[in-house]
């Protein structure tokens, strides 16, 4: 590549569309918020789960789709994209009842229109569930069940792209497409088919990393202002006095800490991980679990602010302190992967130890556990600066 081209290539930044295609995630991660804190169940966490999954797992579809395109990506797809997301959105209040199997249709459909823009012999190493339909199977049994059973054949298929994801290997799967498209060839020719000519040799196709690091942060943008919705949509029913004032305050301290965390000094969603600290095949399971727990976290921000001086009720504690700790563990294991103990510190111990409070402390009001999770994340950034000052200085 010319010293231009790569350029050319740094500078791409979200395109029109592209922002426009995002709007259909707010949608999504409003509902899924919703779904949330009217069912903290364990039945009803498992769905939130599923359900945001399966979301994301379209949208980084067609985000990969646009970021391997570039200014070739058909405005088409796009639109069928956000149709697709918006129906799945539009399903999930009524999931655990009529509009469930809705939602999976709409899931089986996106992802049928997902594999569309790819040719035979173009392979995704970045994102191979593109091209592979084993995950599909599942989801499509699941129109002729209900309830559980319908519920865990989409955790199934969920778990079978997701294990693919991360456990192919870069050299077998252009192996394997190779003698695919090897077998194709050798039977036209027997068969004396006329088709357009396929070529001889797969070309593997890898993400615009830059241009990817700015859509994962977009899309955690996206969450944490889910949270500010949650905050203000709260903060306005509720009576205005020195304890709403003193939650509210610190909601919001949580929402700018965690941004700075995970957006200004952090990468794929992951805390204080430096640009492109992760290889862009990692950065999609990353982006997943890190999205997954912030959503949670601002999803359970609204009820805190609603009433400042309530005592949490356990399950909304143990699910803030869960989601809290998982993404403190999550982004220290990205760091340790990086062997960079330090930051793995830096991240783990403020955080995880205020979620062992939050979890323990069962006489805990609402303004008092908004300020530890704050306090938390504004620990982690002030190690974070004074390693990055011990480095510079060094």
């Amino acid at each position: 590549m010319s010293t231009s081209d790569q350029s050319a290539t740094e500078d791409r930044h979200a395109s029109w569309l592209e922002l426009f295609f995002d709007l259909v995630a707010v949608a999504g991660i409003g509902m899924l918020a919703r779904l949330l804190v009217d069912d903290t169940s364990g039945g009803g966490i498992s769905v939130y789960v599923i359900a945001y999954t399966a979301i994301w797992m379209i949208w980084a579809c067609f985000t990969l789709y646009s970021n391997v395109a570039g200014q070739e990506t058909h405005v088409s797809v796009i639109l069928s994209a956000m149709f697709v997301l918006g129906v799945m959105a539009a399903a999930v209040p009524e999931i655990h009842d009529e509009h469930a199997t809705g939602f999976a249709v709409a899931y089986v459909v996106g992802r049928f229109l997902a594999a569309r823009p790819w040719q035979r012999s173009t392979v995704v190493t970045d994102l191979p569930i593109v091209q592979t339909g084993g995950g599909i199977v599942p989801w499509v049994v699941s129109f002729w069940f209900e309830g559980t059973v319908q519920y865990a054949l989409w955790a199934l298929g969920l778990a079978i792209d997701l294990w693919f994801i991360v456990s192919v290997n870069h050299d077998r799967l252009l192996a394997s497409t190779q003698e695919r498209l090897d077998r194709v060839r050798r039977s036209r020719r027997r068969s004396a088919e006329r088709h357009e000519q396929l070529p001889e040799t797969v070309e593997a196709v890898g993400a615009d990393v830059p241009h990817l690091g700015e859509r994962l942060g977009l899309f955690v943008i996206i969450v944490l202002g889910e949270g500010l919705v949650q905050i203000t949509d709260a903060a306005s029913e509720a009576t205005w006095n020195r304890a709403l004032a003193l939650t509210g305050a610190g909601a919001f301290a949580l929402m700018f800490a965690l941004w700075a965390a995970a957006v200004r000094f952090g990468y794929a969603g992951a805390a204080l991980v430096p640009d492109r600290g992760i290889s862009a095949r990692l950065s999609w399971p990353v982006h997943l679990v890190a999205t997954l727990a912030l959503a949670t976290v601002a999803a359970v921000l609204g009820g805190l602010v609603a009433d400042p001086h309530a005592h949490l009720d356990d399950r909304v504690r143990w699910i803030l302190a869960a989601a809290y700790a998982g993404y403190a563990v999550l982004s220290a294991g990205v760091h340790l992967l990086r062997r960079d103990l330090r930051r793995a510190a830096c991240v783990a111990v403020p955080m995880v130890v205020v979620a062992a409070v939050v979890a323990v402390a069962t006489g805990l009001a609402a303004e008092g556990t908004v300020w530890l999770l704050a306090a938390g994340v504004l620990a982690a950034l002030w190690a974070h600066a004074r390693v990055e000052r011990s480095f510079t200085s060094a």
